[in-house]
Order: C-alpha cells, then structure tokens, then sequence
C-alpha cells in the first residue's frame, strides 16, 4: 500500500521590511538593518524596500560592499531610486520643514506600489528614517496590511529639539497616527517605551523593548593585550556623537602625564566628514590617528583587537539612545570608556559594570576615566570578564525571537479594512 503524500510546507509568513538605509549604505543603521533582515528571513519571507544609494544635492554617503556580500540569500531586497527633486527636499529639511530628507524616496515607492506590494504580508516600518513610516502608514491604510513599527530612535523627541520644538504639535500628531495604526511597536529601551505610551496613551503591552543587534564575532574575543593599549573609536563624525571630546581628553592627560604616550593610543575611523574637518581634525596629537572610513569586516577586526572602545552622545537629548556600537562591543567584549547623559546607555553600562562613563562635556572626567583604564590591569580584567557574562543577553537571536513574536502577533490580528478614500486611490497612481 503506498504511503500517503507528505503535506506541502506551509509558505513563510510574507514580510515587508521597509527601511531606506539598507547596504551598501555605510551606516550604523544600515547594519542594524542588514542584521534584522538577515535574523528574520531564516523562517520568514522577507522582502525588503530600500533606497538605492546615490548622492544628493548637500548628501553624500560611503558604500560598504562587505555588507552587500553578508545579507542572506533568500532576502529578496527591491532598490528603488528616489525621484528627482533637484535637492529641494534636503533644502526643506534643512530648513526644518519637512521631518525627513528621503521623503522623494518615499514618492517613488509609493508610485510603484502595486509591483512592489501585490501580495498580502506584514508591513514592518524602521525608523529611523521617517519616510519608512510614512510608507507604511500609507500602505497600511490603501491595502489594509497588519503593520508593526520599529523604533531605533525617539522621532518626535529628536524631532522637537532647538527651533523645531514650534513643530512638536505636529511631529507628536504624526507619531500618534502612526502609533494607532501599528499592531504592534518595538522600541529600543523600556525610557522610549515610557515616553510613547505616556504621549499617547497607548497600551504598554502592544509596545515591545528589543534591543539593538550586531554581527556576531566569527571567532572568540582576543583577551591579550596590545603594548601600547589601543582605545578605537569607529563611527559617525558628527555633532551627535562629538568624538573630539576624546582628542581633547587624551591631550589633557598627556600633558599631566606624559610618560602614559608609550602606554595609550587612540584610533578614530570613520567617514571624512566636514565635521570632521572643522570640529575634530584640529585636536589630533600624537599618539592618535585618524585611519577614515572602512569596510564594516575591517571594523569588525579592528574591534576583536582592540583593548578598549569610546562611545559618546553630545547631547542630553539621546538620553534615551542605545547606540549601536555599545553592543558591538559587548560582541566583542570590548572594555568601554563614554561620554554619556544620564539615561539608558549609562544605565546600562554602569549596572553591569562594563566600563567607565564621564558626564556630557566634561574633558577632565573623561581624561581621570583614561587614566584609570590605561593604569589598572586589574580593572579591565573585571571589565572584560563582565562584558563575557552579560553578552548572552544581547546576543542577536535573543532579540530577533522578539520581532517575530511580533510580527506574528500582527498578521494573527484581524487587518483592518481600507478606508473607502483610499479605495478609492485619491493619492498618487491608479
């Protein structure tokens, strides 16, 4: 008697990540998400919606192909051209009307919209950038799609800063709508979490923390020492981060110390930014280095031989901010020196004693936190073998066994039906 035939496996669950810096852009949101995409499309069918990179009127970026060479191969990734808008949507943003720089990118995928969306599946929106969000939003009402939201940053709380803050109605408008439309929302820390269902009173348990990933380290941490110790710092050159702090700490300790320049380097990578040519080029003295921008593989071997990393937020404003490169080192088990606001990577560091923090601006802290790490062997011992108990905590399956739980609780609720304007398909191409 012949056997029965097996059943068909069922199909994965479709997912539309829908994230605009995607590799080859050379950025640390880029990673963050290259790394979710590649997580979820190991039982997920996950189409993903990004910008292919090119440089606009007052925006430039780096290409990392070693990026482009790890993403999984069942990833099927659409890059679409932004329109051509002759630069005014980076002028209007730098003027502070519109809340992002990609929304001619945004128009371009919406008109594509019936290629790039004809299957029904879960919408799932990064930010930043909030053109992400405004995709989603629009394609959640046109098709009735369940979507669920990721927020790598606090868009109305950046968003309302300095001069801005006379828009803080309608970025908190905006972030309200969107936040409705969400089946579920991930946040990065339990603060952003706070702040969002205190601002729009939405049900704690629909939002979820889940931490930022990385790459995994290939191979086990390098715990041998280099002689001298290398502090690396590699990341954005900008006034968000101000890694000149470091420059300014190094050179104070030096001067105090001098004898220490045989026993502490500093090496800075990262993009030639004109912040880097105006703000932080001019307090490079010996001892530290400048080595540019480099592919993410030679970070990442940069990183399992380094002695020691810097982290830094110039502004009390990201308080709530987890960057990326805090667990890259914990990845590599990377003792941290930081330049923090009191909030949630302070928190973090400080509670698991996985390095030391000097307040925003301070140089002399930061130059006293040097000191101590360049000269107490014993407390980068305690550091490091800190950083190899809690790294489980954080380790990318960990976090990628949240999204999924979410994005599968969204396509288990019932989508909503399309508002009849938007049957109707008033906005943009029939």
């Amino acid at each position: 008697m012949a056997l029965p035939a097996s059943p068909e496996p069922s199909p994965a669950l479709r997912v539309y990540f829908i994230a605009c810096c995607f590799p080859p852009f050379g950025r640390g949101n880029s990673v963050t998400n290259a790394c979710v995409a590649n997580g979820l499309a190991e039982d997920l069918a996950v189409e993903v919606i990004c910008m292919e990179q090119e440089s606009g009127l007052l925006l430039s970026y780096q290409q990392d192909p070693s990026l482009v060479a790890s993403l999984h191969p069942r990833l099927k990734v659409h890059r679409i051209r932004a329109a051509r808008w002759a630069g005014l949507n980076e002028v209007l943003y730098a003027v502070g009307l519109l809340p992002c720089y990609y929304l001619n990118w945004a128009w371009k995928v919406w008109r594509q919209r019936h290629q790039l969306f004809a299957e029904p599946g879960v919408l799932f929106a990064v930010y930043p950038v909030f053109s992400d969000l405004a995709i989603a939003y629009w394609l959640q009402r046109r098709y009735g799609y369940p979507l669920v939201i990721d927020f790598r940053d606090d868009f109305s709380g950046v968003m309302a800063r300095g001069w801005r803050r006379i828009f803080r109605g309608v970025y908190r408008w905006l972030e309200g709508r969107l936040l409705n439309r969400a089946a579920r929302v991930t946040v990065t820390t339990e603060a952003l979490k706070a702040d969002l269902a205190g601002r729009h009173q939405v049900d704690p348990d629909k939002i979820e923390v889940v931490y930022n990933i990385v790459p995994t380290s290939p191979s086990p941490p390098k715990h041998t020492e280099n002689t001298p110790l290398r502090l690396v710092y590699a990341g954005a050159m900008s006034a968000v981060q101000r890694p000149e702090i470091l420059l300014q700490a190094y050179a104070r300790l030096m001067a105090r110390r001098p004898e220490l320049r045989q026993r502490l380097q500093v090496d800075l990578y990262g993009p030639d930014s004109p912040y880097f040519k105006l703000r932080i080029r001019q307090y490079l003295v010996p001892g530290t280095h400048f080595h540019g921008f480099v592919a993410h593989d030679q970070v990442a071997e940069r990183l399992r031989q380094a002695d020691l990393g810097f982290l830094s937020l110039g502004d009390p404003i990201y308080a709530y901010a987890t960057p990326t490169k805090l667990f890259e080192y914990i990845e590599y088990e990377v003792p941290m020196v930081g330049v923090l606001p009191p909030g949630a990577s302070r928190e973090l560091i400080t509670r698991h004693d996985l390095g030391l923090v000097a307040e925003v601006g301070d140089v002399e802290g930061l130059a006293h936190c040097l000191e101590q790490l360049c000269c107490q062997e014993a407390l980068r011992q305690r550091l490091r073998a800190n950083l190899a108990r809690v790294k489980p905590l954080f380790r990318p399956e960990t976090q990628l066994h949240k999204w999924r739980v979410a994005i599968e609780a969204a396509a288990a609720l019932a989508a909503p039906q399309p508002d009849l304007v938007n049957r109707l398909d008033l906005v943009g191409s029939p």
